[in-house]
């Protein structure tokens, strides 16, 4: 398989590309239910991605700035009130939606106003004449350089659950399914995280592949 051939096979697998912040929560402010998250930076992520925060193009994003749960278009929460890059990080200032609209935003915005919920991730494209392989001191291919990419949404999503964090969201009467959803333990966080480094499994070995002597 050439390189060529997994990208694609990766883009079309995960579609679209995904990056997770998972210590996200910069600031909030109670009065109106707004948030300011890094939705991105350029450190290197748990997958072995690093985004070039000057190769955000944002134009599209903008037009219908709506802030998502779990990556799912079914589940709006709020709206992205403010969205730029400030040196290397994307920042965006988020605003949940009015008590009463949205009985999930109500119950989302509960756990991020107590800090138990502060991991967004973006979902974004790019072409692959924009992403370049990183490769490590034996020339193997540890994970992909993101030059220019194009949002395409931004979500609050699950963080591992710790008792503290289980116990507040019980005392706040927040259904047992959201709870779950939500703050879940730990193993099957891992277990998505192991899915997802499956996926990119063909890619990495073709980079590996390329790279190796003839």
């Amino acid at each position: 398989m050439t390189a060529r051939e997994a990208l694609a096979r990766r883009n079309e697998a995960t579609e679209p590309f995904r990056c997770h912040v998972t210590d996200a929560l910069q600031e909030i402010t109670e009065d109106d239910r707004t948030a300011t998250f890094v939705a991105s930076d350029e450190t290197v992520d748990r997958y072995g991605d690093v985004v070039s925060a000057k190769g955000w193009d944002l134009a599209n994003f903008r037009r219908n700035p709506v802030f998502l749960w779990m990556h799912s278009q079914y589940q709006p929460i709020g709206r992205v009130k403010k969205i730029g890059v400030e040196g290397d990080k994307l920042l965006a200032t988020v605003k949940f939606f009015d008590p009463g609209d949205s009985k999930m935003a109500d119950d989302l915005w509960k756990l991020v106003k107590k800090r138990h919920l502060r991991a967004v991730s973006v979902g974004f494209t790019a072409e692959e004449k924009d992403i370049e392989p990183i490769r490590d001191e034996n020339e193997r291919t540890t994970g992909f350089r993101f030059l220019k990419q194009e949002l395409l949404e931004l979500s609050l999503v699950a963080v591992p659950a710790n008792p503290n964090a289980l116990q507040v969201a019980r005392s706040l009467g927040l259904p047992t399914e959201l709870i779950h959803s939500a703050l879940p333990l730990d193993a099957s966080v891992k277990d998505e995280h192991a899915k997802y480094r499956r996926r990119l499994a063909s890619l990495q070995l073709a980079g590996i592949q390329k790279s190796a002597p003839r």
